[in-house]
């Protein structure tokens, strides 16, 4: 709970400040009240009106170049924040100089849409090395390899296997079911508490294969698998898609440094990165390879033969 501290009294009597819970002072919004007196001098308050000096939340943020933002502390603590108009201040031509250098600094370079789109698709299978030797084989049949899991773990992670061997052959064929094990495996080994939680092994099964649907861009919007039916299969009255973004990112290393729309536009996947090959469908990773060497061809008509 915040508490309320009084401001200095002089020149400002009405002003009261709130205090965050990390002990700074910031102004009360909720108040209107107003600087009494000269407040701070007309050729302060002139760009302001009758408010003059007064400094939101929002204002102290702000990176304008035309203020003046003084804070004034006693001992470690701020007491008060009051911003100024740098026009006509000891420190205009320090704005001036500020401004120019932003207008003058050149805007960064945007890669070419190729190079955006093969590091997008990195990011995909888990890096160059694996994007340059990926190709489309179909991933084998397999059982769930759970080598050097306590008890308990393994038990839990059994379970969850039996609850989505059915739903899964159904939804995404036997090689999806492969895919889905070695998540499964990997997610038991890296992180145990995802498969040790209070919740039904259906659910984390249903997470499981919603995260292997939507990294094979079989899920989501305008693709055949919908996240109605996986509820329906697993009995779920929830989307599994939260959780499903979780494990994913607990086997990919954390979601992308960068947005799908923002960078390689509508011709890559826009899928949930699982960073590995190995939990790749043959499918897919036959439309990897295939969007891999047209933005190569692009990267090379760009450099140019015999340069690089």
């Amino acid at each position: 709970m915040t508490r309320m501290v009084d401001g200095w009294p002089e020149p400002r009597g009405g002003r009261r400040w709130e205090e965050d819970l990390d002990g700074v002072l910031r102004p009360d919004r909720w108040r209107d009240d107003e600087p009494t007196g000269d407040g701070w001098g007309g050729a302060w308050d002139a760009p302001y009106g009758r408010s003059a000096g007064r400094v939101s939340d929002v204002d102290l943020l702000s990176t304008r170049r035309d203020r003046v933002t003084s804070i004034v502390l006693v001992g470690d603590r701020v007491v008060d924040v009051v911003q100024r108009p740098a026009r006509g201040s000891k420190y205009e031509c320090a704005a001036l100089e500020l401004e120019d250098a932003w207008r003058a600094a050149p805007a960064p370079p945007t890669p070419p849409g190729h190079e955006l789109q093969l590091a997008w698709l990195a990011t995909v299978v888990g890096g160059e090395e694996a994007l340059a030797t990926l190709t489309d084989t179909p991933l084998p049949q397999e059982v769930l390899v759970l080598d050097g899991v306590a008890d308990h773990v393994r038990a839990r992670a059994q379970s969850v296997d039996a609850s989505m061997t059915g739903p899964v052959l159904e939804l995404l064929g036997p090689e999806g079911l492969t895919a889905c094990r070695r998540l499964l495996a990997r997610v038991v080994h890296e992180t145990p508490g995802a498969v040790l939680r209070t919740d039904r092994p259906e659910a984390t099964a249903a997470a499981v294969l919603w995260a292997v649907a939507r990294g094979n861009d079989l899920a989501g919007a305008g693709r055949p698998l919908r996240s109605r039916a996986v509820q329906e299969a697993f009995g779920l009255t929830s989307s599994p898609s939260s959780r499903a973004t979780s494990l994913a990112h607990a086997v990919g290393g954390g979601p992308a440094g960068f947005s799908w729309n923002g960078y390689h536009g509508a011709q890559s996947p826009d899928v949930l990165p699982l960073g590995d090959p190995a939990l790749l469908l043959g499918r897919f990773r036959r439309r990897v390879v295939a969007m891999r060497d047209r933005a190569l061809g692009l990267r090379e008509r760009a450099v140019g033969p015999g340069t690089g």
